[in-house]
């Protein structure tokens, strides 16, 4: 499972129970953050507002190893990072970003967004 910052965010500003929802609909799974993911995050995080304050609290998840963080194996945005990558590893996507959503389902890659405050594949 490869998370996008937008999904990590959202689960972070609105707490859900989305590791459960995952387990319950996937069995296990390994909770990634890819580099170029992490960064984003870090990125954010050094704003100001509410945005900044939740994307702190996941790279703090990610700093503290409850997601693991894995190196990109190319040098695109994070988005075209998390296409290939998933493709690769037959991955999900955690994401709620729109664009990214098209991009993950014309490459007939697997999609996991919220809807409901729930997981939803």
């Amino acid at each position: 499972m490869l998370f996008d910052s937008s999904f990590l965010i959202a689960v972070m500003e609105r707490p859900t129970p989305w590791r459960e929802d995952m387990l319950e609909r996937l069995g296990s799974f390994d909770a990634v953050v890819i580099d170029t993911v992490y960064d984003e995050l870090v990125r954010l995080s050094r704003g100001n507002g509410r945005a900044a304050r939740y994307a702190s609290v996941a790279k703090d998840m990610v700093d503290r190893g409850e997601l693991k963080l894995e190196k990109a194996v190319g040098s695109g945005s994070a988005d075209d990072e998390l296409v290939s990558l998933a493709l690769g590893d037959d991955a999900f996507v955690a994401t709620l970003d729109g664009e990214l959503i098209r991009q993950l389902k014309a490459s007939n890659v697997r999609v996991v967004s919220l809807s409901g405050g729930r997981v939803s594949l």
